[in-house]
């Protein structure tokens, strides 16, 4: 039996039903075999005997949205991961455990078909009218994909909403980012942080300039709400630190979205008197995440970030970055329960130390 062969019946042994595993060399056989028959989930290396994995994951999402995307990568050094992260649900790396294998699809399907249920939709409509996507943000994610993007073009991107300009610049003279030195242009603000934390500042003035209604109490929740996402970001970056850095950075930025949406209520806190079917602000903003665009792994940190058993990751991944993060930023209890089981007890100290580190700006 071959290794590849041996790994699919290690999976379908997982399962108890070796028949539940495919395995196919090429991307095309793989494509046939997805038209020709129903599967739930699809693992994919980046480097295939023919073809590249990224582009059939591409394909597949295109013309089986229905499936559960994965790539497996041989190490945290795989660049592949970055440039497949808009057409993935989740990445594993190896050796990859069959029993994690599964219990992480199981999560994500239960997610899907949480987030995918009339009965979500019809109860997020009731919340009332639902801001429109982040037209900029998203323009200036796909752009800063690009290695070789200028600066110029960055900030002209910028530059063409006056008001985000001036909350960007708002923003980077602040005592988080501008670290003493004075940012008087776009220009200068992209030079200086880099497209990366452009991009978050970018997201946090789009996103959280939109209307709450009137009276300063909804300006301030709201600005409150800016200055908590823009922490935990920043520590979410610090806590998966290298290529998911960036990831965490922004799963983290958009987590508690769902609180710009009215009458959504608190995961961990239900209120008496609440319907069975009202949604949570975790599952508002992921549902409206998924509206917009965004990438599976953002809608599913929004969705779990208060609940990050439910993600089954093993050890500190996206979910648990970004529920460590915000729960370190007074936003959410930390739910001990889960730092026991996942084997991070000894992290408490650090990231306390972390969080302060964050706060003042370090």
């Amino acid at each position: 039996m071959g290794a590849a062969s041996a790994f699919a019946a290690a999976i379908g042994q997982a399962w108890g039903d070796v028949r539940l595993v495919h395995y196919e060399a090429t991307a095309a056989a793989a494509l046939a075999a997805a038209a020709g028959a129903r599967f739930d989930a699809v693992l994919v290396q980046p480097r295939l005997a023919q073809g590249s994995g990224n582009a059939l994951l591409g394909v597949l999402k295109r013309d089986h949205p229905e499936l559960v995307r994965c790539l497996l990568l041989d190490d945290g050094r795989d660049a592949p991961g970055l440039a497949a992260l808009e057409n993935v649900h989740r990445l594993f790396h190896r050796p990859l455990d069959p029993l994690a294998l599964r219990a992480a699809l199981d999560a994500v399907l239960a997610l899907r078909r949480r987030l995918e249920s009339p009965m979500l939709a019809e109860a997020v409509g009731r919340v009332g009218r639902l801001p429109p996507p982040p037209a900029l943000s998203i323009d200036l994610m796909k752009r800063t994909e690009n290695p070789d993007v200028s600066a110029r073009e960055v900030a002209t991107l910028v530059e063409s909403d006056p008001t985000l300009a001036a909350k960007v610049l708002r923003l980077c003279n602040s005592a988080m980012y501008s670290g003493g030195r004075r940012i008087d242009d776009i220009h200068s603000a992209v030079v200086v942080l880099g497209n990366l934390t452009l991009r978050r500042l970018v997201m946090a003035g789009e996103i959280f300039s939109m209307p709450r209604g009137k009276g300063n109490d909804s300006d301030h929740a709201v600005a409150e709400l800016r200055e908590r996402s823009l922490l935990a970001s920043r520590m979410a970056a610090r806590l998966l630190q290298g290529k998911r850095a960036d990831l965490a950075a922004t799963a983290a930025l958009l987590a508690g979205v769902g609180q710009m949406l009215p009458s959504t209520r608190i995961p961990w806190a239900p209120q008496p008197g609440e319907p069975a079917d009202w949604p949570t602000y975790a599952e508002a903003g992921a549902y409206l995440l998924g509206l917009w665009g965004l990438p599976d792994v953002l809608v599913e940190a929004a969705a779990l970030h208060a609940t990050p058993a439910q993600a089954a990751e093993s050890g500190l991944g996206l979910v648990g970055a970004c529920h460590v993060a915000w729960a370190h930023v007074d936003q959410l209890p930390l739910d001990e329960a889960w730092v026991d089981a996942a084997g991070l007890a000894d992290q408490r100290a650090a990231w306390s130390e972390l969080a302060d580190a964050v706060r003042a700006g370090g």
